[in-house]
């Protein structure tokens, strides 16, 4: 179907409103609407349902008794319950007479030798080939609560600044020290 669009311009007339059909009368036998809610709880009839199931389930579990019938199940495991089987346990008798070889070296205390020094612990910071930078990084970490030290060195590729944290004497404690200068975005490194 084609369109004409050369009377765009022009303004278009009103339609005309069609009037309403009549409403039609409302019979008393119309079945009520439910509400948008959906469905709501009813306590009777929730009430009712959960009386009924426990007496169908009393009756289940006692109707037998009270007539004087046991069910078949029963009536089974009675007859089987009267034959007791005869257990028996070979493990004390396998392990009566053997002996079992252990290893007992990694239990053994081992005598403290007073010459071997503590392990200790240093974190390097650092290390710069400028002393002055060297004693900067230094100086900031000095004021972070750590003991920082330079320590000189020299390799074949010159002469370096390093910077040194510690001794600690345990390795938790230069684990928290590393753990600073990481806040600091300064990674160390944990030398033994």
């Amino acid at each position: 179907m084609t369109k004409d669009f050369a009377n765009r311009g022009q303004s278009a007339k009103p339609a005309k409103k069609r009037a309403r059909p009549a409403a039609k009368p409302r019979s008393s036998r119309a079945t009520p609407t439910r509400s948008k809610k959906g469905t709501s709880f009813h306590g009777p009839s929730f009430s009712s349902g959960a009386i009924f199931g426990a007496i169908i389930v009393l009756l289940a579990a006692y109707l037998p008794e009270w007539i004087g019938t046991e069910p078949s199940v029963a009536r089974e495991s009675a007859k089987t319950s009267s034959v007791k089987p005869r257990v028996t346990f070979e493990f004390p008798d396998l392990l009566k007479d053997s002996e079992i070889q252990v290893d007992t070296t990694a239990y053994e205390s081992r005598p403290a030798n007073p010459t071997a020094k503590p392990p200790s612990f240093r974190v390097q910071a650092a290390s710069f080939r400028d002393e002055g930078d060297a004693h900067e990084l230094r100086a900031k970490l000095i004021l972070l609560n750590l003991s920082a030290t330079v320590v000189t060195g020299t390799s074949s590729t010159g002469e370096w600044h390093r910077v040194m944290l510690g001794p600690f004497e345990r390795r938790v404690d230069a684990n928290r020290a590393l753990t600073k200068l990481r806040e600091q975005g300064i990674s160390g490194v944990i030398l033994q």
